[in-house]
């Protein structure tokens, strides 16, 4: 296996861009050389040192986290503190941690969509609206010896996605001519000589904040000393370009919201749960927001939602849904959990390919800070 913790990253960075988390989130990597080559992978909610020394015993040298490792700017690094501990547990056994916070609950196939496929929702929307992505085009010209790499690396940086398609790309052959001036090294011809080539013009939509990074992946494997390409910019709404955070959609039939609630807790594997509202209440539009999402309850409110479903609610918030008139299921902030099988297939899915078996795992120490007496 020859994968680099970067490429790792990378990919996540794909599915889930950077920009589309909120300001002052800190994402990103926290510790550790993301250059070094991967052993394995460890996904988890939270980084503790109980994951730590599991990702040490598992042999482990990129800890993916959900939530943020370092969430405020450290003054210090004291290694008597369970979080200076960690950073040097981390450094000791070449490990790095690298967080997808709200950039993995607005990004599509997320979060919040994992969460409302687990609640058994269709016609899911964004519950509040953060952005619109903006489109470009990406022409890229080719000889045809390489298209079949060029149109690969596209696909694979992100461009060519159109809904639930990817690798949407399209090509046209024509003659490109060049002429290589003193000091070029040419892949084709001869310096001072004009020269023809048959090429390809391979070109796809793509997301606007990805353009450069596409145009960087593909330039690493076309053949050309300066690769010839064009952008432009769309002025076209496409498919699913609506950012969001949470998610709000319908039940296929009417329940009761007591069905409803029995339902949840054995999807997301609760042994209880908090209610704001009306247990004889027939339910069908259903929103939801992971982790702590009590101050959305107006929004819920607003695109008529029967039933809310989040965590941490507070109590003033818990007043309003009931002075509204929203029922509220609070699933606790834990209930994000599930993203931790769901990252680590994204992970081995893609990789596949290139290693022998699985190169990454849920982390079994993750849990609960609350118990229930």
């Amino acid at each position: 296996m020859s994968i680099t913790i970067s490429q790792v990253i990378k990919h996540l960075e794909v599915l889930y861009p950077k920009h589309l988390a909120y300001d002052k989130d800190p994402i990103g990597l926290h510790v550790g050389n993301s250059n070094r080559q991967l052993t394995s992978v460890l996904v988890t909610l939270d980084v503790t040192l109980e994951v730590v020394e599991e990702a040490i015993k598992f042999g482990a040298n990129l800890i993916v986290a959900h939530h943020p490792f370092i969430y405020r700017p450290l003054s210090q690094i004291n290694t008597n503190t369970p979080k200076g501990k960690i950073i040097e547990y981390c450094l000791k056994h070449d490990i790095c941690i690298y967080s997808m916070h709200t950039n993995y609950d607005i990004g599509k196939n997320g979060m919040n969509d994992l969460m409302a496929d687990l609640l058994n929702l269709n016609g899911t929307r964004p519950l509040v609206a953060t952005k619109r992505e903006a489109y470009s085009k990406v022409a890229i010209y080719v000889p045809l010896t390489h298209a079949e790499v060029v149109k690969e690396a596209l696909g694979n940086a992100g461009a060519g996605q159109i809904g639930q398609y990817s690798h949407c790309i399209f090509e046209s052959q024509g003659t490109g001519s060049f002429m290589p001036l003193p000091g070029s090294q040419p892949y084709l011809g001869h310096v001072l000589e004009l020269e023809s080539v048959e090429e390809v013009k391979v070109e796809a939509v793509v997301q606007s904040s990805l353009v450069h990074q596409v145009i960087a992946m593909v330039k690493g494997v076309h053949p050309y000393e300066e690769m010839a390409y064009d952008v432009y910019s769309l002025d076209v709404t496409m498919p699913d370009a609506q950012y969001g955070l949470g998610r709000i959609g319908t039940l296929s039939e009417t329940m009761l919201v007591t069905d409803y609630i029995e339902y949840i807790k054995k999807q997301f594997n609760l042994s209880h749960v908090r209610f704001v509202g009306k247990l004889d209440k027939k339910i069908k539009t259903v929103a939801v927001i992971g982790g702590s999402g009590g101050s959305y309850i107006h929004s819920a409110k607003s695109q008529k939602a029967d039933l809310f479903v989040t965590g941490d609610l507070g109590y003033h918030d818990a007043c309003d849904a009931l002075d509204i008139g929203l029922n509220v299921l609070d699933i606790g902030h834990y209930a994000e959990v599930v993203m931790k099988q769901h990252v680590a297939s994204l992970i081995n899915e893609a990789f596949a390919s290139q290693a022998t078996a699985e190169i990454a795992k849920a982390s079994t120490m993750t849990k609960d800070p609350y118990c229930v007496l």
